[in-house]
């Protein structure tokens, strides 16, 4: 039996952080590294479809979903159903010691909803995992060194993952030196365009720039792969424009180069489609899954082209308990959950579009609206004209969020970008109430910042 808690809100009972969730707090203090920061100090002790209850019994109506994983909602019963029946038959074994059906029905069913003709799977444990595996299958197939990704882009927190991720602070200081051979590039940025060009009059002159260093010393002839979010998430909820993937995908087959399209934020509806990239007309050589892929069970994935897939020497990839079998056990029934909540994202994206750039065209605060399906961000500036990014407000919108009862996130290089990753199976009426919420927080605090 899946146990149901009925949870109904937001509901806040006493001004959060609550008397527990402060003990909690201060216990974390005591014994868990201060390398790991709090964003929303409530301890919390359920969680249920939109929904989130603190050990103070205040609920919160959830806009960030584990940050983008519970796409269908926390603890959907059909999935956690799934895991319970795959415990009662074993918990683990290792793949590599003999196969099972879960790991096998999975890596058939991805072979089957990836786009192209991208057929053999790897599972490990995390989306970060996943980017470690796929760029040593990129070197074995490409035997080349050099790996191309975006300044604003984040991948991970492994020493590979930090490499790839262009931000210093909070993921790459003090950590150096990190892993050679890293080429940083600009993304399609165009609120804030590196090169000070305006779309669709540049002809993606950031797509060609990038070429230019592909094909030029040190990199000229050996770059192994490009890696990419095709809408970037903690970089800021950046969606390029209109043929912008196709012209990468051009770049890369012009130089030998293997796509590498991480999905771990993008995948499994977020964005309208089941993956992202299906935005544009871009088959990738190799898609990364995480996150919205098990729905909160840990568990990545490497989906490639047979040829690519095929590269590395035999047991030389691996892991103790990548492709858990209850992991994937849940991941076959996400799949299934978020085909049904897919058609649900056209209503989150209207209605998000429409609120959001209302406050555009309103709040001299709200600088860029952007975003696909249900990805959608704001940025927040001083002014329009400055766009000078106001990191502090942002925060300050956050924490007031959490005060009336919603969880939300901010993201990018200033941390100025409120992104909003509502579940997929969220009613409209939900959907208003957590961004009248949003509203009066935005009234609030950019009144009390002044001029």
């Amino acid at each position: 039996m899946v146990k149901k808690y009925n949870l109904k809100g937001p509901k806040i009972v006493v001004e959060p952080p609550g008397p527990k969730s402060k003990k909690a707090l201060a216990r974390k203090e005591k014994c868990v590294t201060s390398g790991i920061r709090i964003g929303l100090p409530a301890a919390l002790e359920l969680a249920e479809g939109p929904f989130m209850k603190d050990v103070d019994g205040n609920v919160y109506l959830d806009f960030t979903v584990g940050i983008g994983v519970h796409n269908c909602g926390h603890r959907p019963p059909e999935m956690v159903k799934a895991c319970q029946d795959q415990l009662d038959k074993f918990i683990h074994i290792c793949f590599m010691v003999s196969p099972y059906e879960s790991y096998l029905k999975l890596a058939e069913e991805l072979s089957k909803i990836c786009p192209g003709k991208m057929t053999k799977s790897i599972f490990l444990n995390s989306g970060s995992e996943a980017i470690e595996n796929a760029l040593k299958i990129a070197r074995a197939y490409t035997k080349k060194k050099w790996i191309v990704s975006y300044r604003t882009s984040f991948h991970g927190r492994t020493f590979m993952d930090i490499s790839l991720t262009g931000k210093e602070k909070p993921y790459r200081e003090g950590f150096g030196p990190l892993v050679p051979n890293v080429q940083h590039v600009e993304f399609a940025y165009c609120y804030r365009c590196p090169l000070k060009l305006e779309y669709p009059s540049c002809k993606l002159a950031c797509a060609d720039t990038i070429r230019s260093i592909m094909e030029k010393p040190p990199l000229q002839g050996d770059v192994c792969a490009l890696v990419g979010e095709p809408v970037q998430g903690e970089g800021g909820f950046i969606n390029p424009p209109p043929g912008y993937w196709e012209k990468m995908r051009k770049i890369c087959d012009d130089n030998g180069v293997l796509f590498i399209d991480d999905e771990v934020q993008t995948g499994f509806g977020r964005t309208g489609k089941m993956f992202a990239i299906e935005h544009w007309k871009c088959d990738p050589d190799m898609l990364i899954t995480g996150k919205g892929l098990s729905l909160g069970m840990p568990l990545g994935g490497v989906t490639g082209k047979e040829e690519v897939m095929s590269a590395p020497g035999p047991a030389s990839l691996g892991g103790t308990f990548g492709g858990n079998p209850v992991c994937c056990a849940g991941a076959i029934e996400s799949i299934k959950l978020t085909k049904k909540a897919l058609p649900n994202t056209k209503m989150i994206h209207n209605v998000e579009k429409k609120r959001l750039n209302e406050w555009k065209e309103q709040y001299e605060v709200v600088g860029d609206v952007r975003g696909l399906g249900a990805m959608m961000g704001m940025e927040l500036v001083k002014t329009k004209a400055s766009k000078e990014p106001i990191a502090d407000v942002t925060r300050n919108i956050q924490l007031n969020c959490f005060k009336k009862g919603l969880y939300i996130l901010t993201a990018g290089q200033f941390g100025n970008v409120i992104r909003l990753h509502p579940p997929l199976v969220i009613k409209q009426d939900l959907l208003e109430k957590g961004l009248d919420i949003i509203e009066s927080a935005l009234v609030e605090e950019t009144k009390k910042a002044g001029p």
